[in-house]
């Protein structure tokens, strides 16, 4: 009995010795605003008993230094994300804002709408710093040119690829695809509307650039004015 007694209170005092100090409210506060030096002065911190502590501390980071990363389709759910970003970014500070971008493209509404936005920050002064990760296309290419001239980036191995607006139907009435087609024309003279002011190229070079997949290395781009600057840039 004894025995039994004594491995059992042996028990409890390993798991005592093995179980982490216990944070107080305080130290997560600190924890999740990124200073963990402080916190540590008062408690002795398991890292791991903290919900998405790396995850925090790396968002923060960005939170704080405005950068944003748009790598996805270009759909509602992401674009609406960026924007709320972008909204924090509206301020007095005037500090850059940094747009990492790699995408295939997606809606043209989603996607105009993010241009309106990055238009109406840089008129207040801001920088937009647009950079172009892998690949821009479609309509990741516009936002990728709606940047603050001088402030656009590509890095070396990247693709931008411009084209028309497009949909995917699969057939419909001739009212339904005149509709379709309509609907395209208007979205693809809103882009070259987009291209004409960000390039300083006429309708006419943009219309002829666009009647197809047209693929352009970083050189190309910045050749022809959808991107200043070619490197690796770190905010």
């Amino acid at each position: 009995m004894s025995v039994c007694s004594k491995n059992t209170k042996s028990k409890k005092q390993i798991k005592k010795k093995t179980e982490p100090k216990k944070l107080k409210e305080q130290d997560v506060e600190v924890l999740l605003e990124g200073d963990e030096e402080k916190a540590t002065k008062s408690a002795t911190i398991d890292p791991m008993a903290i919900p998405d502590y790396f995850n925090n501390i790396r968002n923060n980071y960005f939170v704080a230094n405005r950068v944003i990363w748009l790598t996805d389709d270009i759909e509602w759910p992401i674009i609406t994300e960026v924007m709320q970003k972008l909204s924090f970014a509206d301020d007095d500070t005037m500090d850059p804002v940094w747009i990492y971008i790699g995408s295939c493209g997606g809606l043209c509404d989603a996607g105009m709408a993010l241009v309106d936005m990055i238009e109406k920050i840089k008129k207040k002064g801001i920088v937009v710093n647009t950079v172009c990760v892998g690949s821009c296309s479609s309509m990741a290419a516009v936002i990728l040119a709606s940047g603050t001239p001088g402030h656009r980036y590509a890095f070396p191995s990247s693709r931008i690829m411009i084209h028309q607006a497009r949909v995917m139907m699969a057939g419909g009435s001739y009212d339904e695809m005149q509709n379709e087609a309509n609907e395209l024309l208007y979205w693809t003279e809103e882009i070259e509307k987009v291209f004409v002011r960000c390039s300083g190229k006429t309708q006419k070079e943009i219309k002829q650039a666009m009647s197809y997949d047209n693929y352009m290395s970083a050189k190309d781009a910045k050749k022809f004015g959808l991107v200043d600057k070619i490197d690796v840039v770190i905010p």
